[in-house]
C-alpha cells in the first residue's frame, strides 16, 4: 500500500469529513501549544482531550474501514450502504475506544492531594468583601502554587476591615474550614 492509497481513501466518501475534522483537531492543538484556551473542565478528563481522542479514532477507523472494503478507492469507493456501515462503526469504534482510553487519562490527570490550608497562617491576605465579622467574609491570599485565591475569613470585629484592606491569617478553624485574620499594615510591619 503506498502513501497516494492512504491520501485518496482520506480524500474519499465516507473519510473526507473526518480528515477534515482531524486536520481541524491538529490545528487547535498547535493554537492551545502557542497560548491558545485552557481545557474545558469534565468529569475528570476535559471535553477537548476526550473530543479530539473521538474525533482521531473516528477518522483512523472510517480510513481503515475504506481501505478494508478493498480495490483502488480512486477508482470504486464504497457506496451509500457500505459508507453508512463504515461509519456507523467507525463511530463505535472511536466512543468505545475513547472510553477505554479515559480510564487511564483519568488516573493521570486526578488532581493531587489538597495543600495544608493550615500552611496559609502567617501569611498576608486582601480583604474582598464588603465587611469582615465573626460571621462573614472572603479575602484573597496567593497560594502555594503563586495563583491567587479567595477564602472565607472571619474577624473579631475590634478593627474595621474594608475591600482592599491587607489582613494577616492568624488561625484556622477545621471544623468551620474558615481562617481568622487581624488588621495589618504593610508599611509597619505589624497590626495597627
Amino acid at each position: 500500500m503506498a502513501i497516494n492509497d492512504l491520501f485518496d481513501a482520506a480524500m474519499t466518501f465516507p473519510v473526507v469529513p473526518f480528515t477534515f475534522l482531524a486536520v481541524a483537531v491538529v490545528v487547535y492543538w498547535l493554537l492551545v501549544m502557542v497560548g491558545g484556551s485552557a481545557p474545558v473542565a469534565g468529569d475528570g478528563v476535559p471535553h477537548n482531550v476526550t473530543g479530539s481522542v473521538f474525533l482521531v479514532l473516528a477518522w483512523l477507523a472510517t480510513l481503515a474501514g475504506t481501505l478494508l472494503h478493498g480495490g483502488d478507492v480512486a477508482v470504486r469507493p464504497p457506496g451509500l450502504p457500505a459508507s453508512v456501515v463504515i461509519v456507523v462503526g467507525a463511530l463505535v469504534a472511536a466512543g468505545l475506544g475513547t472510553a477505554l482510553l479515559a480510564r487511564p487519562l483519568r488516573r493521570l490527570l486526578r488532581p493531587g492531594r489538597p495543600a495544608d490550608p493550615a500552611r496559609l497562617v502567617g501569611s498576608i491576605c486582601v480583604v474582598r468583601t464588603g465587611e469582615v465579622g465573626p460571621d462573614a467574609g472572603q479575602a484573597e491570599v496567593t497560594g502555594a502554587d503563586g495563583a491567587p485565591v479567595v477564602i472565607e475569613v472571619r474577624h473579631d470585629g475590634v478593627e474595621e476591615l474594608r475591600p482592599g484592606s491587607t489582613a494577616m491569617i492568624h488561625d484556622y478553624d477545621v471544623d468551620h474550614r474558615v481562617f481568622w485574620v487581624t488588621a495589618f499594615d504593610p508599611k509597619l510591619g505589624t497590626a495597627p
